[in-house]
């Protein structure tokens, strides 16, 4: 019998948090008083937050990005488990230093998505046909067909996100689209993995009874992403 994966508590999920926190400040050179003079929660507020014993609420969340020069929602995606995104370099290069720089991540049209599902698809059904045998080729395909799938999942959640959630009546035809993602998971040795199939039956409405802990964890998350993208768009406050 497979055993039970163990799941992050929520303290040791605060502790994260809270080290994240104190590293970028320490990164950027700044007091917990002037993570408040920037407009970020007060100094007694950080240090609970940077000890792991504050409770956080999505307006405390908001208020870190700023001073921290995150992007919008990187405070909640973090809290959340997930990573932030600097907003700019925290250590500007000095004049005349050489420095190859590029972005943590990219826009990906879903032309190039379905695309790329298209290639993929062809490969498997030549490796099914026996087109071709060669072990080193198989298993290429199939390191392919991983990468595919994590970024299918990714649109599939990002759908979900615009479209689900708390309040909201998933349409039948995104519902239908993503069907084989939103199966009730098994358990997974990637603990992220597991993570997400359930955030992503949560946000359909899917979700078998989940903790108060888990239920604001993905509650924020939604609320960082629908925040994040309203800012893009110019509507934010």
């Amino acid at each position: 019998m497979k055993p039970t994966m163990q799941r992050t508590s929520e303290p040791s999920r605060q502790k994260r948090f809270g080290r994240i926190i104190r590293e970028r400040r320490d990164e950027l050179g700044l007091t917990q008083i002037q993570i408040g003079d920037l407009g970020g929660p007060s100094a007694p507020t950080i240090r609970k937050i940077e000890d792991g014993t504050a409770t956080i609420s999505i307006s405390t969340l908001n208020k870190l990005d700023g001073p921290l020069r995150w992007v919008p929602g990187s405070a909640a995606r973090t809290y959340a488990g997930g990573t932030p995104t600097a907003d700019e370099p925290a250590d500007p290069p000095q004049t005349g230093e050489s420095v190859v720089a590029g972005p943590d991540s990219i826009p990906f049209d879903i032309a190039d998505l379905t695309g790329l599902l298209a290639a993929s698809g062809k490969l498997n059904d030549a490796v099914e046909r026996g087109r071709t045998t060669d072990p080193h080729v198989v298993a290429a395909i199939s390191e392919l067909n991983r990468v595919v799938s994590k970024l299918s999942a990714r649109y599939a959640t990002t759908m979900l996100e615009r479209n689900g959630g708390p309040g909201r009546q998933l349409h039948p035809l995104v519902e239908m689209a993503f069907a084989h993602l939103l199966e009730t998971p098994a358990e997974a040795d990637d603990e992220t993995e597991f993570e997400e199939r359930r955030y992503r039956r949560w946000l359909a409405g899917r979700a078998e009874t989940v903790d108060a802990a888990t239920e604001t964890r993905f509650r924020l998350r939604w609320q960082a992403a629908n925040g994040a993208r309203a800012a893009r768009n110019g509507k934010g406050a």
